[in-house]
């Protein structure tokens, strides 16, 4: 906690400020910094063997830092164009709001929220049991809080699942004599199975459908791994240019009559690096035929030639 209030100005936390009702949802923060840090014996659903994919989840859901699209273009812009959208639903552009807001995961994560709801009021209900206490006042108030239906305009639902716990979950538990660190427990070990499921049911088909893309444009893990090229290809719309070879006249002719005549959408780039030679190539989806520009450089050579896939197949 010595330095949340830090931790706090940074702009991936701006949303607390965006909070319609702040009175109906005030995030706990120490309940919130337990949860992230919470020992995985307490929570039967937690299963060793992904420990570290479970903290590294809660984390990198906490601080914003889940490797979306749109921050993969940012590390690595040679091997995710930029005009490449989220690969499930191949509509929108994919930041952090867009995981939860893609329509091909929107029901999913309501379900994951409805189950959150269900865990909580149950753990209510048999506190209030084991205490002999009326405890319809805060299953009520919980059902009342505003973060169990998401939208991108709801704020509380957003904090939610970024793993900033309000006050509430709390409060209900003590009101029926739970003991704080018993019911901060409780509280933890729900919400490491809320993170289970975002991973299991949001972010593992999400990423089978990045990772199909990806053997397609053969983006391997190896090259993932590898540094950035520095003179790597910038591919921006229609537009190409390459860094390390500049282009003849009758190649640029060529390639401005594929943009003008065939050109729809940018469907694959990759560039390839050997000790001799350097291919980057640009292959265009057209309306009758795939063409490809290929520029062979090096030291000692160089060759610009504008090449079908008849061509390629030589």
């Amino acid at each position: 906690m010595l330095y949340m209030n830090e931790l706090l100005k940074l702009s991936r936390f701006r949303f607390l400020s965006l909070l319609s009702d702040p009175s109906a949802y005030v995030v706990n923060w120490a309940l919130t910094w337990h949860s992230l840090l919470f020992q995985p014996k307490y929570d039967d659903s937690f299963i060793q063997a992904n420990a570290s994919l479970h903290y590294t989840m809660k984390f990198q859901l906490f601080l914003e830092e889940l490797p979306t699209l749109e921050s993969l273009k940012r590390l690595r812009p040679d091997l995710y164009i930029d005009i490449l959208t989220c690969r499930s639903c191949e509509d929108q552009l994919e930041d952090f709001m867009h995981l939860f807001m893609c329509k091909k995961r929107r029901a999913k994560l309501q379900q994951i929220l409805n189950s959150y709801l269900r865990h909580l009021t149950l753990k209510i209900t048999e506190a209030g049991d084991n205490a002999n206490r009326d405890f319809s006042a805060q299953v009520d108030r919980i059902i009342s809080l505003p973060c169990w239906s998401f939208s991108s305009s709801n704020w509380s639902s957003y904090s939610l699942v970024r793993g900033c716990l309000p006050s509430a979950f709390l409060d209900v538990f003590m009101e029926l004599d739970i003991p704080r660190i018993s019911a901060m427990n409780v509280i933890a070990a729900i919400h490491n199975n809320f993170i289970n499921k975002f991973r299991k049911w949001i972010w593992n088909p999400r990423s089978y459908d990045k990772g199909k893309w990806e053997h397609a444009m053969n983006i391997t893990s190896k090259l993932k791994n590898s540094p950035r090229p520095k003179g790597y290809l910038q591919v921006s719309g229609r537009s190409y240019q390459s860094p390390t070879c500049p282009m003849s006249r009758r190649t640029r002719r060529n390639k401005r009559n594929v943009s003008d005549r065939f050109v729809k959408e940018l469907h694959l780039h990759q560039i390839f690096h050997s000790s001799k030679y350097t291919i980057e190539s640009v292959i265009y989806k057209t309306e009758e035929k795939n063409e490809a520009l290929v520029i062979v450089s090096s030291k000692n050579y160089s060759k610009n030639k504008f090449l079908s896939p008849t061509h390629q197949s030589q």
